[in-house]
């Protein structure tokens, strides 16, 4: 059975923050600890990537979307379609 979206998006998450973070920070704890400001930096941050790689992320994101619809539907008619 394949993997799913959701966690082979987490997975890759997980390995990001991984290279990004220092080994023996426990960022887990300090978001369980420290709610409001870890939600406030999250924002902050994806203003800041949003505001500087929107576009390029929508196109990324809608591409991505169309080829998994033309995969499913392919697979329901049992033939290729092109996104």
């Amino acid at each position: 059975m394949p993997e799913s979206f959701a966690s082979k998006a987490e997975e890759i998450a997980n390995d990001l923050v991984a290279e990004l973070l220092p080994e023996d920070l426990d960022w887990q704890q300090l978001v369980r600890t420290y709610p409001v400001p870890a939600l406030a930096l999250a924002a902050l941050g994806g203003f800041l990537v949003a505001r500087h790689h929107g576009p390029a992320i929508v196109t990324a994101v809608s591409g991505f979307v169309a080829a998994e619809v033309a995969k499913n539907v392919s697979s329901l008619l049992g033939q290729e379609v092109e996104p």
